[in-house]
């Protein structure tokens, strides 16, 4: 476990510092095959607790070096501390591929589509400790979804996969960004489908989500 915290994220996604984003983008998808749950190589090696830290690293990773701004800020943060040369940044722009999705919805021979494949992976977690808690609450922030997708481990860009709800849209979920907010039936939809997927009382999530978004607005 020691090896793989001490990577830097260009090492622990296998990529050159100079990664284009369609690089970056696949680093993450096959990572995620080979530490997954179902994964036969990850269930030789590591238990469980080692997993899902290491996904949840993998995640830290892709989340930074797929936001321009995280990605320059980390790029300084690893020159000054000489984990990489900085020549290697000053090499030009990687050639774009083109905006290509995270993952494939086509299924492939012998394999489960990644919708059935994820919903799958929340059925086989045991979250209702923290699904329970998340209830309880009068109010519920973005930030509590986000602590609940993250607990289960699974990354953003797979809900959106899933249930086609935009990235822009989801990130404005999860960090009670209001004035990004879909308006009123729109949002009640996306909570629906959000909460759904970790199979969560709807009701309770939306109502709960509302109040605190009317609670931040009463606030300022």
């Amino acid at each position: 476990m020691d090896r793989f915290e001490n990577l830097n994220f260009y090492d622990l996604l296998e990529i050159p510092v100079n990664a284009s984003s369609f690089e970056i983008r696949q680093a993450y998808r096959d990572a995620l095959s080979i530490y997954e749950e179902e994964s036969m190589i990850s269930d030789s090696f590591f238990t469980d607790g080692e997993r899902n830290a290491i996904l949840q690293r993998i995640e830290e990773a892709f989340s930074t070096l797929i936001d321009r701004e995280q990605r320059g800020a980390y790029n300084r943060e690893m020159v000054d501390a000489g984990a990489i040369d900085a020549s290697l940044l000053e090499n030009g722009k990687p050639k774009s591929k083109g905006p290509i999705p995270l993952f494939s919805l086509k299924k492939k021979t012998g394999q489960e589509t990644l919708s059935t494949r994820v919903r799958d992976r929340i059925r086989r977690r045991d979250f209702s400790g923290v699904s329970e808690e998340i209830l309880s609450k009068e109010f519920i922030s973005g930030k509590d979804l986000k602590r609940l997708r993250k607990h289960v481990g699974i990354a953003i860009e797979e809900i959106f996969e899933v249930t086609r709800i935009s990235l822009k849209v989801l990130k404005a979920v999860e960090s009670d960004d209001v004035p990004s907010l879909p308006q009123g039936f729109y949002l009640r939809n996306f909570l629906k489908a959000y909460s759904e997927l970790f199979q969560l009382d709807f009701n309770k999530v939306i109502d709960g989500y509302l109040g605190n978004i009317a609670r931040l607005n009463n606030q300022k």
